[in-house]
Parts: structure tokens; C-alpha cells; sequence
């Protein structure tokens, strides 16, 4: 009975300590390693049929870039992200259905947004979960540390595109315009590692307001330009609360 009145005391204990943790690790950093895909009107399949979409992905569409960013924590759902791109898209004729045509690109783009994340399955307001039933053995602990989001926002891509092999010399290549709106849409998933540190993979859908990030818009085009995004990031969070002190 002893045993069962101090493990209930030091529940009691651990979840009042716990239960405002979040907002002590209310604020995270990250550094990312983006891959970026272009769906546009240069490269794609040798299909007519793309499956929407699904046979346009190809190695020659994929490009590396970096990433930065901040995320500050609302409450046990909703987190609110600011970030920095930069990266390249490009892709060329070869392979696909215009490989006659011999058009290539790469552009080099900078994209700022601004996100909001709604956590389906929520990090751990504790990073364990206690049992009484152990009588035997004692308090049990279960670490929880995988969480699952989506998210939407919007932002800015400022770019410039780099026309290669007949794209060059062509009367079609379109290098006027270097700033588009991109709504960005997506899913991820973190790993708590340790308390403060954190590994997350991000995909989303950047859709463009534009259909010029490739450089060339032909006259049956019915789409604007779209890319993915596949951000392997690791993340820190920072002691809100001292923080706080500091400039106070």
C-alpha cells in the first residue's frame, strides 16, 4: 500500500513538473538539406500519359540546396515557422517527349516563407509516460518521441535562371521576370534524439505563381511552374525561458 501512495505521490510530482515543459522549449532552430524536384514545361517523360505526374520524376530534375530556419511553439498543436531556401532547380529536354528540342535550364532561387504547422500526432508534453501497474518493477518509463504535422503558408522566390544547350540561343528563352508568390503545402515527421536536439523529414509542394522559373512558357501551356521539396533538417531548441531573462 506504501509502494502504491509513493508512486502515486511521485506521479502527481513528475506531471507538474512536466506539464509546462513545452513552453520552456517553446522555440527551435534548424538547418536543413534540401532536394529539390521541378514539374515544368522542360524535361518530364517520353510518355504522353504521365500517370499525373508520377513518370516526370527523374533524377535530372533533382538539385541540392540549404535551408534555415526558426519555429516558435503556439500551444501543443499549432507552430509557427519562418525560413530561408536557397537552392537550385533545373532539368533538361533529354529523355522526354520534346527531346528534339534540346532545351535546358538551371536556376538558382532564394525562397523566404512563412508556415503554420498543425501536429496530428503531437511531441510529448513529457518525454515519458509513468506507470503505477509495475508494482514489481517499479515506474515504467515509455518514450514517445516520434510527432507527425502538415503545413501551409505562403512566400517569396526571387530566382534566376541559367538557359542551357538550345535554350540558349532561342527567341523563347524568358529571363524578364526573377520574383514569384509560391504557396508552400506539405507533411512531416520528427525524431526527438534528445531533449533539445531533434531530427525532421519535410516534404511539400511549392506551388508557383508563375510559369517562368524554367525560363520558357510555351503558347500551350495551361499550368504554372510547380516544385518539390524533400528538407532533411536537424533541429535545436533553445532555453526559451532563459532567453527571456537575458533581455529583460
Amino acid at each position: 500500500m506504501r509502494k502504491i501512495v509513493l508512486s502515486a505521490l511521485l506521479i502527481l510530482l513528475l506531471q507538474t513538473s512536466y506539464s509546462q515543459v513545452w513552453k520552456r522549449n517553446r522555440l527551435e532552430v534548424y538547418a536543413g538539406l534540401p532536394i529539390n524536384h521541378f514539374f515544368g514545361d522542360i524535361g518530364g517523360t517520353a510518355d504522353k500519359s504521365n500517370l499525373m505526374g508520377l513518370k516526370d520524376i527523374s533524377f535530372r530534375a533533382m538539385r541540392p540546396g540549404i535551408s534555415l530556419g526558426s519555429v516558435f511553439r503556439l500551444n501543443h498543436q499549432l507552430y509557427i515557422q519562418g525560413g530561408v531556401n536557397i537552392g537550385y532547380l533545373g532539368s533538361t529536354d533529354e529523355g522526354s517527349r520534346n527531346e528534339n528540342r534540346n532545351y535546358g535550364f538551371s536556376t538558382l532561387g532564394t525562397e523566404i516563407t512563412a508556415t503554420v504547422q498543425f501536429y496530428l500526432i503531437p511531441e510529448s508534453e513529457q518525454n515519458y509516460f509513468y506507470s503505477v501497474m509495475q508494482l514489481r518493477g517499479g515506474l515504467r518509463h515509455i518514450n514517445k518521441p516520434i510527432s507527425v504535422y502538415v503545413f501551409g503558408g505562403t512566400g517569396a522566390l526571387f530566382y534566376k535562371v541559367d538557359p542551357r544547350l538550345d535554350l540558349i540561343d532561342s527567341d523563347r528563352f524568358n529571363n524578364k521576370e526573377t520574383f514569384t508568390t509560391i504557396i508552400p503545402l506539405g507533411a512531416g515527421v520528427k525524431y526527438q534524439l534528445l531533449p533539445r536536439t531533434l531530427i525532421n523529414a519535410e516534404l511539400g509542394a511549392r506551388v508557383v505563381l508563375s510559369d517562368f522559373l524554367d525560363g520558357f512558357s510555351p503558347t500551350q501551356s495551361k499550368h504554372n511552374d510547380i516544385y518539390y521539396t524533400l528538407n532533411f533538417r536537424i533541429i535545436y531548441r533553445l532555453p526559451y525561458e532563459n532567453l527571456l531573462k537575458k533581455f529583460k
